[in-house]
């Protein structure tokens, strides 16, 4: 029984499983793209920073590199979160990405370079080797850098 009523719920149906189907291969590697971008670009920089401020590890010039670093990956970020890539449509325990990164693009976007507007006032505050001054941009990066994206478009940590 080959109806038009049938094809068309045929294809409805299949619309439907392929909707609610996991990310492809591709969006996996996206995602895997991803977190290694943010452990060994983003976590690595702000982690010489982090060092040299709490435990005197290092020098300003290397401050200087890691927010220049920063600064280049910035606007590189919102790239990485193509639409499918994220909570729901990816299991929690692969990414922490949130639904409210591409209900809030904009937000996620303005988020995103606001780590690169922060370290790049680090990067500066770095060539005067003042160590206090710092310590108190390194905050404020961690904060409006680090923080405005995790605190809004990213999830618990799901095991």
């Amino acid at each position: 029984m080959n109806s038009p009523i049938r094809t068309v719920m045929l294809a409805a149906l299949a619309a439907g499983l392929l909707a609610a189907a996991p990310a492809t291969g591709a969006d996996m590697s996206v995602i895997d793209k991803r977190t290694a971008t943010m452990k060994d670009v983003v976590l690595k920089n702000f982690l010489v920073v982090k060092n040299f401020a709490q435990k005197g590890q290092g020098s300003a010039a290397d401050v200087g590199k890691a927010a220049d670093a920063l600064v280049a990956i910035a606007p590189k970020i919102p790239p990485l979160f193509p639409k499918g890539t994220g909570r729901p449509d990816v299991d929690a325990k692969k990414t922490r990405a949130k639904a409210e990164i591409w209900t809030d693009w904009k937000g996620f976007e303005a988020a995103a370079m606001a780590l690169g507007t922060e370290a790049a006032k680090l990067s500066k505050v770095a060539t005067s080797g003042d160590k206090e001054a710092i310590k108190a941009q390194f905050a404020i990066t961690g904060k409006k850098g680090c923080g405005g994206c995790h605190k809004t478009f990213r999830g618990a940590k799901v095991k």
